[in-house]
């Protein structure tokens, strides 16, 4: 195969992802990590009511099974679906949607499904950034086979591997593209803001048992997981940057594993460019290829913002609306263009590494961030209507006290102990309606 035949087949899937604004959605994957209620010690899926009882339990109230061998690993219904990652974090991946009150809808649908159930073996379903109390060399992979391919393979390339497969809950945004000018716009400011929302989205106050002082856990694991494949993107924010050079880093990056008519096959070392020699290749297995890459910003046919920590309702909301209001208005996207144009890859790096050492004390472009993110804030209010706009309040609360999550809850954690944690749980809010009233979802 051609080398701009392999540029080509990446490139249009990416092309084949381009919608017209009218069409655009916002997509939603919220991530949870399942803890008794009592000791805020992490449910696995082998243990009794652990997370493969939860999924069976679930299976009466509409949802289709999804199995690996015996083992049931994930379930589906018309709202979207439930995955598991590797060490039992519980995904909801909701349809994307034109409107965020029709994804708080199915949010609190699903809550309205898992709740009771949890509820009835005296666990906490938690909306937080990294396991409360559990450390990792206690939690067991599920037993999903790529999840054992991929464990091995990382093996020796960062200091965190098994911190980041098994120990980190995100918050992840899908926003649409129209055309490839559109993409390297949306591509570039996501990447310029990912320092900034994974700060405002912070929610892991605790690292390994142990209170975390620094911040940004999740974008340090990523940091020390596999540098070719997780956090900032390397040429992200060149001037040439579009469909062929994201092409070009696929083409240039091992796979781990590639899914070749329903086989799993381990490729170790190899790069897609090799395999696409090897192998004839549909449209379809290209496409798991650029998903076993997982920068803070990875494109497929749409964008995925993955440096968000998972977060409770209704902060979790808060920062949907953030998002869609940066990147779905044009004046707002516009402006932030001509910042991302002006910064290249190196300074961004620099204004990550401020972030993790310095929070809310670090600079961004010659300013403290705690001047900065209201007026991200203030910036994403022009771009949502009145009723979405309210959903913005939680954050913009939080970032003019000049906190996160994670501040929050270390200054919990020093009054009250690990059970201050409870506030990251999502059991009350069963049985409420958007509002906070006790109603019927």
């Amino acid at each position: 195969m051609e080398y701009q035949d392999k540029i080509n087949s990446i490139c249009d899937i990416l092309k084949s992802g381009e919608k017209p604004p009218t069409n655009h959605k916002i997509g939603v994957e919220f991530e949870h990590i399942i803890v008794e209620k009592n000791s805020f010690k992490s449910i696995n899926y082998y243990q009794d009511e652990g997370i493969e009882t939860i999924l069976k339990k679930m299976l009466p109230k509409g949802y289709t099974p999804k199995y690996e061998n015996s083992n049931l690993l994930g379930l589906e219904n018309h709202i979207g679906a439930i995955t598991l990652e590797p060490g039992g974090q519980l995904e909801l991946s909701v349809k994307s949607c034109m409107d965020i009150k029709e994804i708080e809808e199915y949010y609190m649908k699903f809550l309205g499904d898992i709740i009771p159930i949890l509820e009835e073996q005296k666990q906490l379903l938690m909306a937080i950034g990294y396991h409360p109390k559990t450390r990792i060399k206690d939690i067991p992979f599920n037993p999903k086979k790529r999840y054992q391919y991929m464990s091995n393979y990382f093996e020796g390339r960062g200091k965190y591997p098994h911190n980041m497969m098994k120990g980190t809950a995100s918050l992840q945004v899908v926003i649409d593209y129209r055309n490839e000018e559109d993409f390297i716009r949306k591509y570039k400011v996501a990447n310029l803001l990912s320092p900034l929302l994974s700060l405002a989205s912070d929610n892991a106050p605790v690292f390994e048992g142990e209170i975390f002082n620094k911040n940004s856990i999740r974008s340090i694991i990523w940091d020390n997981t596999d540098s070719k494949r997780g956090g900032l993107l390397a040429g992200a924010m060149d001037k040439d940057f579009g469909y062929k050079k994201y092409a070009e880093y696929i083409l240039n990056t091992p796979p781990i594993f590639i899914i070749k008519d329903n086989q799993l096959i381990l490729t170790n070392d190899l790069k897609t460019e090799d395999l696409m020699d090897m192998y004839d290749l549909t449209t379809a297995e290209i496409e798991h290829i650029m998903s076993m890459v997982f920068p803070d910003v990875r494109p497929r046919k749409y964008i995925e913002l993955r440096m968000g920590d998972s977060l409770p309702y209704p902060l979790n909301l808060g920062y949907v609306a953030l998002i869609k209001g940066l990147f779905y208005n044009e004046d707002s996207l516009n402006y932030l263009y001509s910042l991302a144009e002006e910064t290249d890859d190196q300074q961004l790096g620099a204004y990550r590494r401020n972030v993790i050492d310095k929070g809310f004390n670090g600079m961004f472009r010659g300013k403290r961030i705690n001047e900065v993110l209201p007026l991200i804030v203030d910036l994403a209010k022009k771009g949502l209507g009145k009723e979405e706009k309210a959903y913005l309040d939680a954050i913009e609360e939080m970032v003019l006290q000049f906190k996160n999550p994670a501040i929050i809850s270390k200054e919990l954690i020093k009054e009250n102990g690990i059970q201050a944690l409870e506030w990251c749980g999502l059991n009350q809010w069963v049985g409420r309606n958007s509002n906070g009233s006790k109603g019927v979802i």
